[in-house]
């Protein structure tokens, strides 16, 4: 490498959030979404308060009423395209309003909207749409899961894999080639980005929150009409196909599993062979081999290598001593593998690579814990220039 790992490009670690349209995403500051999602989780933890009871018609006819409000005095904006709504008006609005939607506006909601809108103390009303259709959405999914989950709080991966197969396979034009195949691919990603890739069960409240259901819906929708792809793309048919296909091909025995010998066709030329011998070792496998669930568990730690549970992943397969604790040992001998996958790079030193890796993270004597690593800014980047070639060549010709 020619300069510092200090003078590579930063990266957010970015989360799964409660679903605004992409185009407020920039406007967005880190305390700003933080809150939002805040408001928005603590609504989605009143549908299972004790006695709580909701008649999700009206609260649907109070909503039309209000938008409709909204847009019969607004203000544009410069370009003329966008509508907004002075805070002046939307508090006349809400003391006219019935009591659910003064709940779904509470202070604390209307104030990051005026952050997020950053004009002249007014809210863009496609953040208060897009914050109705999401909060609905949490309502009627809450009802149809219901009677997959064993206690009315929580699911597990089997009933969810259930719930898609009859919800949402049906809803596609284009229907996988399997739909089982599918379904358990959905809940796989889904239970890794919530964090839960080794439990049997998540909480409907997680899985409500997370709007990943309402993203699955967004890819079908998208893929059936063709339309542009949303952010995260991951449940389209076309993004399924990619990965059984992968995995298939990587299946030489034709048995379900993937052996070591197996992946070593994964590894060559792209990834580094000591950290995919490592996912056999923090998988949840049988008889030594990956099955089609762990595979998953792989691509979604490397698409989503921003979030939380993929630098979970990461730390976890990079813990060589499995002591909860990353430190330069462990670095050096995860590096030891990089000439391997990237062999025409005349650059790539051992000793050179350690200590740019060690200044990339700020290590210090002690090495890094998890969450440590979680928090550092610099940890995707870590991992992506460990574990394959790909990101390995990106951060070199960045650095040039």
């Amino acid at each position: 490498m020619t300069t510092t790992a200090t003078n590579m490009q930063k990266t957010d670690r970015k989360s799964i959030y409660p679903s605004l349209i992409n185009a407020m995403t920039s406007r967005r500051s880190d305390e700003a979404l933080n809150d939002f999602q805040r408001d928005f989780n603590n609504r989605v933890m009143g549908l299972f308060a004790d006695g709580r009871s909701t008649n999700l018609e009206q609260f649907k006819t109070d909503t039309d009423n209000f938008l409709r409000a909204l847009k019969t005095e607004f203000i544009r904006g410069e370009n003329g395209s966008k509508r907004y709504v002075t805070l002046k008006r939307l508090m006349k609005i809400l003391t006219e309003s019935p009591q659910s939607i003064n709940e779904l506006l509470p202070h604390s909601t209307i104030t990051v909207f005026v952050k997020i809108t950053n004009f002249n103390l007014t809210i863009d009303i496609t953040l208060i749409e897009e914050l109705v259709k999401t909060v609905i959405h949490a309502e009627e999914t809450y009802i149809k899961l219901l009677p997959y989950s064993e206690n009315s709080t929580e699911i597990s991966s089997y009933s969810l894999q259930d719930f898609v197969a009859a919800h949402y396979v049906p809803q596609m034009v284009e229907e996988p080639e399997r739909a089982d195949y599918y379904s358990a691919y959905a809940v796989g990603i889904i239970f890794f980005l919530l964090d839960a890739r080794r439990r049997e069960n998540i909480y409907l409240k997680d899985l409500l929150s997370s709007t990943l259901l309402m993203h699955l819906e967004s890819c079908i929708n998208a893929e059936n009409n063709c339309l542009e792809m949303p952010e995260i793309d991951v449940f389209t048919v076309g993004q399924f196909r990619a990965t059984l296909y992968e995995f298939r091909c990587l299946d030489t025995d034709r048995n379900g599993v993937l052996s070591p010998a197996e992946m070593t066709f994964f590894r060559d030329g792209y990834f580094n062979a000591m950290f995919l011998q490592r996912i056999f070792d923090i998988s949840m496998i049988y008889d030594r081999c990956l099955d089609f669930k762990a595979f998953v568990d792989l691509m979604a730690a490397i698409k989503f290598r921003h979030t939380r549970a993929s630098a979970k992943y990461h730390f976890e397969a990079l813990d060589f001593k499995n002591d909860g604790i990353l430190d330069e040992d462990e670095i050096r001998t995860a590096a030891q593998v990089v000439p391997e996958y990237a062999p025409n790079e005349d650059s790539v030193h051992i000793d050179i690579v350690t200590a740019e890796l060690k200044d990339m993270l700020r290590l210090k004597k002690t090495g890094l814990t998890l969450e440590e690593f979680i928090d550092n800014r610099m940890s995707s980047t870590f991992t992506g220039f460990l574990s394959n070639y790909s990101d390995f060549m990106k951060y070199e010709r960045r650095e040039q």
